[in-house]
């Protein structure tokens, strides 16, 4: 009866080590995923944050240009109001 039992405990311990093995390797592949995950992440956030940048640095040329745009438009209306005050001064005469 002892070496019944004996081989039972050790058949118990065969599998409880396969059964282990097999948790051991799901986890280093889960890890390895998550690894994985956090790398695309990485880039990803990298990618983001240049884009972030990209469109800010677009963002000021484009208020930078609509500022030249204004004064230029200014400029040319202060100029034919004064053409026109030209003229008007000439047909008073």
């Amino acid at each position: 009866m002892y070496l019944c039992d004996v081989r039972q405990v050790e058949k118990q311990r065969v599998e409880l080590e396969r059964e282990m093995d097999d948790l051991s390797q799901k986890l280093d592949e889960a890890g390895g995923a998550t690894q994985a995950q956090i790398e695309v992440n990485k880039k990803r956030e990298a990618e983001l944050q240049k884009l972030r940048r990209d469109l800010e640095e677009a963002h000021v040329q484009n208020e930078a240009q609509l500022a030249a745009i204004r004064k230029k438009q200014q400029d040319a209306v202060n100029e034919l109001t004064e053409q026109v005050d030209q003229l008007q001064k000439v047909k008073q005469k």
